[in-house]
């Protein structure tokens, strides 16, 4: 499998699992790794502080993921939050939030925006964003 392909296999399950908590109307911000074997786990937060900042959701997913990756070979690792991330037009929509980290590749941030349509909420066209990663440091990347 290729990096390529390992991040995509990891945006798909969790675009899907926060597609579904969205339309269930449970969404908790979560975690991902995809270790050997394509062993995608997932990491859920026994408790969540509700309306938790931005600096808050990525100091918690850091210290997490970076916990992560020691205990497993993980290369592949992102953390998911619902948001309201700002459109062309000004206005605020609901959107997926998702910082992707890979061992030699650049960290992004990827926005999904949806529409919650009764159960089920519809993922728009993603954006992404080359960020500044948090969980691998530089000699790995």
């Amino acid at each position: 499998m290729t990096l390529q392909e390992e991040k995509e296999l990891l945006v798909r399950v969790v675009t899907r699992l926060a597609a579904k908590l969205i339309g269930q109307g449970g969404f908790v911000p979560f975690g991902a790794t995809l270790g050997p074997g394509r062993n995608v786990k997932l990491l859920m937060p026994k408790a969540w502080k509700e309306n938790a900042t931005r600096d808050e959701l990525e100091a918690y997913w850091s210290r997490e993921l970076e916990k992560a990756i020691t205990e497993a070979d993980c290369k592949t690792v992102c953390s998911c939050a619902d948001v309201r991330a700002s459109m062309d037009s000004g206005d605020l929509a609901p959107g997926i939030f998702i910082h992707l980290e890979q061992v030699g590749s650049p960290a992004e941030d990827i926005v999904y925006p949806y529409l919650k349509d009764g159960t089920e909420a519809k993922l728009g066209t993603p954006t992404s964003d080359e960020t500044e990663s948090r969980v691998f440091d530089a000699s790995q990347t």
